[in-house]
C-alpha cells in the first residue's frame, strides 16, 4: 500500500509538471504570435506614414502646376502673370482655399535683391508670397520652374518681358 501512495504520488508530481510545461509551451506560443503581430503592425505603420508623405509630396507638385495654369495667375502653359500676382499675393481668399503651409514664387533669372515683392518695389523684386498659412507649419517644399511674364512699356507699345522662375510649395510631414 505504501508503495502504492508512493507510486501515486509521483505520477500525480509528474503529471502536474506535464501541466505547466504544457501551459508555459502554450504562454511561449502565444507570446511569439504577439511579438509577430507588433513586428507586422510596426511595418504596417510605416507604409502608412511613407504613403502619407507620398500623398502630401504629390498634393504640392499638383499644387504647383495648378497655380501655373490658374486663371487668376496664368498667362499660358506654365507661365504666370507677374502684373497679377502683385494685386493677388497674400489675399485673405486663399486662406482656406490651398490646403498647404505657403506658396512662394521666386525669380531664378535674372537675379535680383533678395526683397518680397510689392508695389513699391516691383518688378525689381526677388520673390512673391502668394499664401502662408501660419496654422500649417511647413517642414519640406517641392516646386516647378515656369516663365514669369510681365508688360512694359518700351517705346510707346507694350512688350512681354520674361524671366525663369520657381513655384515652391511648402507642406507638413507631421
Amino acid at each position: 500500500m505504501k508503495n502504492f501512495q508512493i507510486l501515486n504520488c509521483l505520477n500525480k508530481r509528474k503529471a502536474q509538471f506535464k501541466i505547466q510545461q504544457m501551459a508555459f509551451m502554450i504562454l511561449a506560443v502565444i507570446l511569439l504570435f504577439v511579438i509577430a503581430l507588433l513586428f507586422y503592425l510596426s511595418i504596417q505603420q510605416k507604409n502608412l506614414i511613407n504613403q502619407s508623405l507620398n500623398l502630401r509630396e504629390n498634393q504640392a507638385v499638383i499644387m504647383s502646376r495648378f497655380i501655373s495654369d490658374s486663371s487668376e495667375f496664368s498667362c499660358g502653359s506654365y507661365c504666370v502673370d507677374t502684373d497679377r500676382m502683385i494685386f493677388l499675393q497674400n489675399r485673405s481668399v486663399y486662406n482656406k482655399f490651398w490646403p498647404v503651409s505657403y506658396i512662394r514664387i521666386r525669380k531664378i533669372y535674372p537675379e535680383y535683391n533678395n526683397e518680397e515683392c510689392g508695389i513699391a518695389n516691383y518688378p525689381n523684386c526677388s520673390f512673391f508670397n502668394i499664401y502662408e498659412n501660419s496654422n500649417i507649419e511647413s517642414n519640406v517644399f517641392v516646386g516647378s520652374f515656369v516663365a514669369l511674364c510681365r508688360y512694359e512699356k518700351i517705346q510707346d507699345s507694350p512688350e512681354r518681358i520674361c524671366e525663369i522662375g520657381k513655384i515652391t510649395v511648402g507642406y507638413n510631414t507631421n
